[in-house]
C-alpha cells in the first residue's frame, strides 16, 4: 500500500449528526495543549453561538483519511457566552505529556485526565447556585450560603463533555483563534 488505508479496513465513512447538538452535557471543556489553556462554557452557550449563523462550518480530518471525518463550527472562545479561559501550570502539562503525534484516542484520554485533575484540585469552574441562609440560628453556626449543585435544586450531577482541541485557543497565544464545535462525525478508523 502507499500509506493509505484500504477501503476494506475502514469502519463508518458517512458523516452522521454527532456533537454538541446531540450530547447530553451541561458543561463543555476544550483542552487546548498548543496554547496550554482550558476553555470551559455551558453547552447551551456553545449551541447558542452556532445558532447565530455567524460562524463557518468546516471539515475535520483523521490522518490517512482523504474525506472529512467530522464537521464543526469554528468559534472564537470569547464569542461563546460564559466561556472561561483557564491557565494550567506548566507542571500539569509536562506530567500528562501531550504531543501533536498522539493518536486521537490518546489525546482524548490525556484531556480527560487533565480535567479530572482540575476537578480534584478545584480548578474547574462548575455552575452552582447559592441560597442565602436567613435562619439566624444556622448563621450563628457559621453558615451564610448553602451551595446547590447543578442548575436546579433537584439536579445532582453536572455532566461534562471533554474535547481535546489541540490547536484551538487564542491566536495571541499561538492557537487557531477558535474552538472547534463539532456537529457531525464518522469513524472510519474505529477510534474509541
Amino acid at each position: 500500500m502507499d500509506g493509505k488505508l484500504g477501503a476494506t479496513s475502514l469502519g463508518n465513512t458517512q458523516l452522521v449528526a454527532y456533537g454538541i447538538q446531540t450530547e447530553e452535557s451541561d458543561i463543555r471543556v476544550h483542552v487546548c495543549p498548543q496554547v496550554r489553556r482550558v476553555y470551559v462554557y455551558p453547552t447551551e452557550c456553545g449551541m447558542n453561538a452556532i445558532l447565530t449563523g455567524k460562524y463557518i462550518e468546516k471539515p475535520g480530518y483523521q490522518k490517512g483519511i482523504e474525506t472529512p471525518t467530522a464537521t464543526g463550527y469554528i468559534v472564537p472562545p470569547f464569542d461563546i457566552r460564559k466561556c472561561s479561559s483557564i491557565k494550567i501550570c506548566d507542571a500539569a502539562w509536562k506530567h500528562i505529556k501531550f504531543s501533536p503525534s498522539d493518536s486521537l484516542a490518546e489525546k482524548g484520554r490525556k484531556a480527560e485526565k487533565l480535567v479530572r485533575g482540575m476537578l480534584k484540585h478545584g480548578l474547574l469552574p462548575v455552575p452552582m447556585n447559592g441560597r442565602q441562609v436567613t435562619d439566624e440560628d444556622i448563621q450563628k453556626l457559621g453558615q451564610d450560603i448553602l451551595v446547590i449543585k447543578g442548575h436546579a435544586i433537584d439536579q445532582e450531577d453536572i455532566r461534562i463533555q471533554v474535547k481535546c482541541d489541540y490547536p484551538g485557543g487564542e491566536k495571541h497565544l499561538g492557537g487557531t483563534g477558535n474552538l472547534f464545535l463539532q456537529v457531525s462525525e464518522c469513524n472510519p478508523l474505529r477510534i474509541y
